[in-house]
């Protein structure tokens, strides 16, 4: 047993270093006042010599899909037609870290343009001397606070990369599962392959990077009006099919937009920036 672990090792040494995906089963509650309620979502931790992207499998899927379905209609008829169906998954946003310095980048869409903003706080780990066993690692119990909430996360110190799902970096191991302390918010590593390469721009699309402030800023002017993205993309160079155009229907989806805002109030992050 002794020599198939430190072959084990041997081998996880080699591919150390090269591109390696870290699958994890996210599980959340995104409404505080209906915890029965919880989600569910596959995500991707990618890996590579100079950083990580953390992102939505199934977002990720679904824009690629998006993407090869919008492009043929401009190229039939020059115009596009979105329709509720096309969008799959709840984690909208993703996350990059940049080694070996952990620089750490959240991702975002706000209205019709993408943002990347610099998370420049700082994450203070507790390690405990608790180990245990979890799947086929050797895992070891570690806590933080983080954006207003208590975190216990478990790390392998065999997995010799120190990152992790979301934001959360900084162990002498790979965390393996994370949760924090209502339990609302619940990581587990569930797979781990090798890649030939990572996609090399999973956001497709121009970024602009503006700090915590403006971030803070345009999340309270989406809250407030919802649906001025669409409006901004109404008036743009490419002509979108809406399903109504007229003011009722836009106050309609409006309240419906912000009736689902009121229920995601359980959020990753209760404190932000």
């Amino acid at each position: 047993m002794k020599t198939f672990i430190f072959i084990f090792l041997i081998n996880f040494a080699c591919v150390f270093g090269q591109n390696q995906r870290f699958v994890y089963e996210y599980q959340f509650v995104p409404d505080s006042a209906n915890v029965a309620d919880i989600k569910k979502e596959i995500m991707n931790l990618d890996t590579s010599p100079g950083g990580s992207k953390f992102y939505s499998y199934t977002i990720y899927q679904s824009d690629s899909a998006m993407k090869i379905n919008l492009e043929k209609q401009i190229a039939a008829t020059g115009m596009i037609n979105i329709t509720p169906d096309m969008y799959k998954g709840l984690v909208k946003d993703q996350i990059s870290k940049t080694y070996p310095q952990y620089d750490v980048f959240l991702h975002t869409k706000i209205f019709a343009d993408q943002y990347k903003i610099k998370d420049l706080r700082k994450l203070n780990w507790k390690i405990s001397s608790e180990k245990k066993k979890t799947g086929d690692w050797n895992v070891q119990k570690a806590e933080t606070d983080f954006a207003g909430r208590h975190w216990t996360a478990w790390f392998a110190a065999e997995i010799p990369i120190q990152d992790g799902p979301y934001k959360f970096h900084g162990l002498p191991g790979l965390i393996v599962s994370l949760e924090d302390n209502s339990k609302s918010h619940v990581f587990v590593l569930n797979a781990v392959k090798n890649l030939d390469q990572i996609p090399g721009n999973i956001w497709d699309r121009k970024e602009i990077d503006i700090n915590a402030k403006q971030y803070s800023k345009l999340l309270k002017d989406y809250e407030n009006d919802p649906t001025k993205g669409l409006k901004q993309m109404q008036m743009g160079a490419v002509t979108m099919i809406m399903a109504d155009g007229n003011a009722k229907h836009t106050k309609e989806q409006e309240a419906r937009i912000k009736e689902r805002i009121k229920k995601n109030n359980n959020q990753i992050e209760l404190v932000k920036n």
